[in-house]
């Protein structure tokens, strides 16, 4: 066995990692956001993360939102584990057989409203600033190299590969404009239509990626001091760093982060269809009996765009190794050395003129909600990324593939949730959401933390809002039959005579 040791990207992901830490922490940081409570019919301009056909609920007549926090970390090989209601370590399998990945999402959705300009029309501005990272295809092999206390015998002068590694992060905000309207009714059902309009603004980004790099790892001969020391021998491939320059040195007004220096466009588009137990006879009105649809589907794809970042506005390095050799020590740079800088000799990178594009996590949802009672409902909703291919040249985010069923009860002024989840990066969850008034507060893993006592995701989300529920009655109180709109079948029903 061999003492534990830090690999060449290793070093560039320690980079990374510190990076996405500090626009974490600049973003109030404590894969899909506000997981739970995306199912409430009470969700007001929060329908809008989901599908913004949504905004037009007819339990509103409007809805303030003060603030809203949610953040979420989910990996597919260490484990959290809890005892004694604290954390208590971080375990993995030895030895660990699977590729890792991770992602982490913060949403902070800010100061916005909703109107309901009639019963078919519904407005909606909202604010919304963001932190994303995804890495994906770290090694078996590392993994096992670094996270064990020793290094497996197995590992030592072998070659290991890290061919397929990738890792971006992006911190944006954003200002959208939503606007949803009825588009058709039939007999008892209603189809709705929403868009939302978005500007964008970048704040800063990274992207990380390797291409055919492998190295073995052994034992050589230090000729400064003549002592046997770990090394990477034989180091081959190419490895690409981007990131946008303020990362090196963060403003320290906060000013700067509420300008809008780095544009971008994006949409949201959404399609809903509800089936109601009432016939509905007027096109435009609704009242409190026809407030609960017995079910619903519908479809949205949400998050369509990117940012892109001048050659001004970052830095790009690339490395291509051919047969190089390091000691360990090399890699570990000194506390006082200058990071990007000591690796960018040390590899001796070459930097380039280029730019960096972002792309939006653009991810489809397909929802499915059936009402049993005018309290009780649950939602089944599917999450699946449409824009990355190949992750090693993808430069953007994406959600992962997730599936979430959530049993409700709610009421006006008070509501449960009970989302359990599928993610394909952390597995299974199952958590807890509770509203109280204008307050949510919410976690979709909690009961893994604090009941089964162990998770490879953390979350945690609260919201404060201003809501006005109620309905506008319909005034127009003429006989059916001067409805023209009525259907032959809606007619039949109601025993009114045909259209003259």
């Amino acid at each position: 066995m061999r003492s534990k040791y830090f690999f060449l990207p290793g070093s560039f992901i320690k980079i990374a990692t510190l990076l996405i830490f500090i626009q974490c922490i600049t973003f109030f940081c404590d894969a899909q956001s506000f997981i739970g409570y995306h199912s409430s019919t009470y969700a007001g301009v929060y329908a809008v993360l989901i599908n913004p056909s949504d905004i037009l609920n007819h339990r509103f007549r409007g809805d303030i939102n003060l603030v809203g926090v949610s953040s979420f970390i989910g990996n597919n090989v260490l484990s959290f584990k809890y005892s004694n209601k604290n954390l208590d370590k971080i375990v993995y399998p030895n030895p660990i057989t699977k590729n890792g990945k991770s992602n982490f999402n913060t949403d902070v959705f800010g100061p916005s409203f909703l109107i309901k300009l009639s019963d078919k029309n519904a407005l909606a501005l909202t604010t919304r600033a963001r932190v994303f990272s995804n890495v994906s295809g770290v090694s078996k092999d590392i993994l096992n190299s670094t996270l064990q206390d020793s290094i497996d015998l197995s590992l030592i002068n072998n070659n290991l590969s890290i061919s397929n590694h990738a890792a971006t992060a992006h911190a944006w905000k954003e200002v959208a404009l939503t606007y949803s309207r009825q588009i058709a009714n039939t007999d008892y059902g209603v189809w709705k239509a929403g868009l939302s309009l978005k500007l964008l603004s970048g704040e800063g980004a990274l992207f990380f990626n390797t291409n055919n790099l492998s190295f073995v790892h052994d034992s050589i001969i230090d000729t400064r001091d003549n002592l046997t020391k770990d090394a990477i021998i034989n180091l081959q491939g190419k490895a690409t760093l981007k990131y946008t320059k303020n990362l090196d040195s963060l403003p320290d007004n906060i000013n700067d982060y509420l300008t809008f220096k780095n544009p971008g466009v994006g949409i949201d588009v959404g399609l809903s269809y509800e089936y109601r137990d009432e016939m509905q006879v007027y096109e435009t009105a609704y009242s409190d009996k026809t407030a609960n649809y017995i079910w619903k589907v519908g479809a949205s794809i949400t998050d369509i765009g990117f940012i892109r970042y001048n050659k001004q506005k970052i830095n790009s390095y690339a490395v291509n190794f051919s047969g190089n050799t390091y000691l360990t020590d090399q890699l570990n740079t000194a506390a006082d050395s200058s990071g990007i800088d000591y690796y960018k000799n040390l590899f001796n990178a070459s930097a380039s003129a280029s730019t960096l594009t972002m792309q939006l996590p653009t991810t489809l949802h397909l929802a499915y909600d059936r009402f049993f009672n005018r309290l009780l409902g649950v939602q089944a909703l599917l999450n699946v990324p449409l824009v990355f291919s190949r992750l090693t040249s993808y430069s953007g985010n994406y959600n992962p593939v997730s599936f979430i069923v959530t049993p409700r009860a709610e009421t006006p002024w008070g509501g449960a949730y009970l989302p359990v989840s599928y993610n394909a990066v952390s597995g299974f969850n199952a958590g807890v959401a509770l509203r109280l008034g204008p307050l949510v507060i919410g976690s979709s893993s909690i009961i893994n933390t604090r009941i089964l006592n162990k998770t490879k995701a953390l979350d945690a989300y609260f919201i404060l809002r201003i809501p006005f529920f109620g309905y506008k009655d319909y005034k127009d109180k003429s006989p059916f039959y001067e409805h023209p709109e009525l259907t032959r079948k809606q007619r039949k029903a109601l025993d009114c005579p045909q259209k003259l």
